[in-house]
């Protein structure tokens, strides 16, 4: 299926590694120009090298950038428009939750890093953006945030109110962008198999005293697909949902789990 991406511009965030690289992958390979930012350079370079044998180095641009700063997504987003003219697409990588031990042990501190890390990067991201996609009457924000789950995350329960915050605030953009044929969707990943999936595996196989593919299995069996999911399917849903044949699809949050939530709901 042609995804009409070719000449469109998109800026990835967290794009060194994981399910953000694959994005980033799958959008070149339609044959977009593509923005890579992480924070780590060493990393960058290396997704860059690969994209660049995906399409050419001159559709890739890196940025060492950490989108959670309102300065490097300023910086990252004048690069992409200075560097290609336009900017059409944009993915925003919410990182994952860190460990509390509930609500009301959560002090001030914890709460904003929350907010700033978790919710206010996709509104600075989007309130840069939009001014280059109104103009051009056609854009795409594509959220990247973890399955939504019926029961909150146990241990993580300040990310899963910052995350609630992103569903309300995207739902919101995309009803207000809509008259300007941009659309606003979020993407629900669940178990994906990454390094950083395959490295909890193993610390949880030493604590068990299984081996790591042990592990896998057993939390394979719970999704009703019966296995885990590929960062390459991230990668396509998120180049769909990016292109112009997604053009009636906005405001949606869309599980890629396996059937998983579904399943527990």
């Amino acid at each position: 299926m042609e995804l009409g991406l070719r000449d469109r511009v998109a800026c990835v965030g967290g794009s060194s590694k994981g399910m953000s690289h694959a994005v980033a992958l799958a959008l070149a390979r339609e044959g977009a120009s593509v923005t890579i930012c992480a924070g780590d350079e060493a990393l960058l370079r290396k997704s860059e090298l690969e994209i660049a044998r995906t399409s050419s180095q001159h559709h890739v641009l890196a940025i060492p950038a950490d989108l959670s700063r309102p300065d490097d997504i300023r910086r990252a987003v004048r690069g992409t428009f200075n560097r290609f003219g336009r900017l059409d697409i944009v993915v925003c990588n919410i990182a994952g939750p860190r460990s509390d031990d509930g609500l009301l042990d959560v002090n001030d501190e914890e709460w904003e890093e929350d907010v700033q890390q978790h919710f206010l990067n996709v509104v600075r991201l989007s309130r840069e953006v939009v001014p280059y996609m109104k103009q051009q009457r056609w854009g795409r924000i594509v959220i990247r945030l973890p399955s939504l789950s019926p029961h909150p995350i146990r241990g993580s329960q300040a990310f899963e109110s910052t995350r609630m915050a992103v569903y309300g605030y995207a739902k919101q953009l995309s009803e207000d962008l809509a008259p300007f044929n941009i659309t606003v969707n979020s993407v629900l990943p669940g178990a994906i198999m990454t390094d950083r999936l395959a490295s909890e595996y193993e610390a949880r196989a030493v604590e068990k005293n299984q081996i790591p593919e042990e592990v896998a299995s057993h939390n394979a069996k719970a999704v009703p697909m019966g296995r885990l999911g590929a960062a390459e399917e991230v990668g396509d849903l998120v180049a769909f949902l990016a292109s112009e044949r997604a053009s009636f699809i906005t405001g949606a949050s869309i599980p890629l789990d396996g059937g998983l939530v579904n399943a527990h709901s």
